[in-house]
Parts: C-alpha cells; structure tokens; sequence
C-alpha cells in the first residue's frame, strides 16, 4: 500500500486529499489510483517508407537494417522526418500490443 502525501493534491485542489483515488493525505492510495503505477513491456509496429537504393530487394533491405551496420536508433530521425509533414500524427501508422514483464507497483505522485 502506498501513503497518501501532500504532492497527490494537486493545485487544482484544495482538498488535502489525492486528486484522482480522492483518500485523505495519511491514508492509503486505492490500488485503482491512477498514480499507483508499474513498469510493462509493450512492442510496437510502425509502418513508413523509406528510400533504399533501387537494385535492392527484400533480401537486401532486411540484411541492411537487421544484420549490417546500419544502427536502429537511426530509425528515430527517419520516423521524425516521415511524420513531420501535417499534423505529425503517427495514429493511422503505429499499433502496441502488451508483452507482458509487469514490475512491482510504485508510487508516482510527481
């Protein structure tokens, strides 16, 4: 169980009690509080396109990302440039599924 303290309130507030499970500060969080928290795993599929040399096949794409030199987190710039234009919205193009690996609850009343 996880005490209630001063940061639960919030400053929309001035009840001395937590915002969102509603327990006085002394009191313990409900465990359905949403500052009661865990740690998941989720995977997540994103769809974009990218441009490749055109004497590339599937082959040759999926060595080049999966098992040449080519780093990952380069990846990061790609998806910033491939969802820059408009409203940058990757909605339509991403998609979690939860993988499991749920940790203790902690408290996160920040």
């Amino acid at each position: 169980m996880f005490t209630v303290t001063e940061k639960a309130m919030r400053p929309a507030s001035p009840e001395r009690r937590c915002l969102y499970c509603k327990q006085a500060i002394g009191e313990n969080h409900k465990d359905s509080c949403v500052l009661v928290m865990k740690r998941v795993k989720v995977r997540m599929t994103v769809e974009y396109e990218i441009e490749v040399p055109a004497s590339w096949d599937k082959h040759m794409i999926e060595f080049h990302r999966n098992e040449g030199s080519w780093c990952s987190s380069n990846a990061i710039s790609e998806l910033e440039r491939a969802f820059d234009s408009g409203d940058g919205c990757m909605c339509n193009a991403a998609e979690f599924e939860y993988i499991g690996g749920d940790s203790d609850p902690y408290l996160d009343e920040g």
